[in-house]
């Protein structure tokens, strides 16, 4: 009887442990950038690393010329 107790004590402190340890869940509206398209290529790309020239957005300095 016991053995059963000691057993079902186990399994519950592995599954408090595993959730605790878990990272938590981020909310990825917090993170998300504002994406732009290249006008040359069409590639979509993070505002943060693109070129502005004017109204347009370029993936790299080739493309802006």
């Amino acid at each position: 009887m016991y053995q059963i107790l000691i057993l079902i004590t186990v399994i519950a402190l592995v599954y408090l442990i595993a959730r605790l340890a878990r990272k938590p869940k981020v909310n990825i509206s917090e993170k998300s950038t504002e994406m732009v398209k290249c006008k040359n290529c069409d590639l979509n790309l993070p505002k943060s690393e693109a070129i502005q020239s004017g109204e347009n957005w370029f993936c790299s300095e080739a493309h802006k010329d």
